[in-house]
């Protein structure tokens, strides 16, 4: 009878649980799920693993088309270990309020160190519904870390495919995005992207070029969790 007892008491632990799990967001392609935590692997031009990258959903207000969303990320080298002592960087993200979607950085000297290992593009300004073909409208953003500011401008944004892609994360229905990504601060930076979208995930890979088309890096996706 206490052997009965104890099954039962467990099974419905884990159906409890189960249903606490929380229900991921898939209203566009900028992650808005609460606790949803994205790792990436970072490569160079030649394929060589660089680092990982984590960002994790802390907060939401709102939604997508007026609302705030809070990611606390971090960072690690090719060998799994923190690179800062202080490894987290808050980034709040404001759509809704001004013509660009704002992103307010809670450290410039780290950002500085590491704008190249986040997810690069404009998931916020992507449409809910896309279709092969599409024509997307210029993503801007302006960045604000502390005193200091720049302005990122994604043009030319056109859904290139559709497919199913893999990664050490599982494999997902996705949109590939083809788009030019502006960078102003002290000078402009030209890059091209080619990046592959999911519903509620956002980007799960990333291939990164110059202006004259020369491959300078690239990221996957290798875990998700919520």
């Amino acid at each position: 009878m206490k052997k009965i007892l104890l099954i039962t008491l467990t099974t419905l632990l884990c159906l409890t649980m189960s249903a606490q799990k929380a229900t991921l967001d898939t209203t566009g392609y900028c992650p808005i799920t609460k606790g949803l935590t994205l790792k990436y692997a970072n490569y160079d031009e030649n394929g060589k693993i660089t680092g990982y990258y984590i960002s994790k959903v802390t907060s939401i207000d709102g939604n997508l088309t007026k609302g705030k969303v809070v990611f606390d990320q971090s960072f690690y080298d090719k060998d799994n270990k923190a690179r800062f002592t202080d490894n987290s960087l808050i980034m709040e993200v404001t759509v809704g309020e001004d013509e660009y979607t704002i992103s307010k950085m809670s450290s410039l000297t780290m950002l500085m160190k590491v704008q190249d290992d986040i997810s690069k593009g404009d998931a916020s300004s992507i449409p809910t519904t896309l279709s092969t073909g599409q024509t997307i409208t210029d993503g801007k953003i302006k960045i604000k870390a502390g005193a200091a500011g720049a302005t990122i401008t994604t043009t030319d944004r056109k859904v290139a495919e559709r497919k199913e892609i893999t990664t050490k994360a599982g494999t997902f229905d996705a949109y590939l995005i083809k788009e030019t990504q502006y960078t102003k601060s002290f000078g402009t930076k030209e890059e091209r992207l080619e990046s592959w979208y999911v519903k509620g995930i956002g980007c799960i890979k990333q291939k990164v070029y110059d202006k004259k088309g020369r491959l300078v890096q690239s990221q996957e996706l290798i875990s998700i969790t919520y």
